[in-house]
């Protein structure tokens, strides 16, 4: 599945992975051209890391999952899909 492949020597850290991932499992992914894939997952990490740098520590310094980060999660996908390009 081309969304699993991590550049070699770069893995993503698991705030990263747990963004991606959920993109993948809500359907964020669906209207994607596979060959757009690595764009988008480009493109939503350098916008999470800079528009939610600490909610996205967050979630590297503690492993957990909540209710609430699911919501913000979901907010930061909204936001990025109807802001962003790729």
């Amino acid at each position: 599945m081309e969304l699993m492949k991590q550049t070699q020597y770069s893995p993503l850290n698991i705030s990263s992975m747990g963004l991606v991932l959920y993109a993948a499992n809500e359907g964020y992914l669906d209207n994607i051209e596979v060959s757009k894939i690595k764009d988008f997952e480009k493109a939503l990490l350098g916008f999470a890391v800079s528009e939610y740098a600490d909610f996205m520590k967050g979630i590297e310094d503690s492993g957990d999952y909540t209710d609430e980060i699911g919501n913000t999660l979901k907010e930061l996908l909204d936001k990025f899909v109807s802001t962003q390009t790729w």
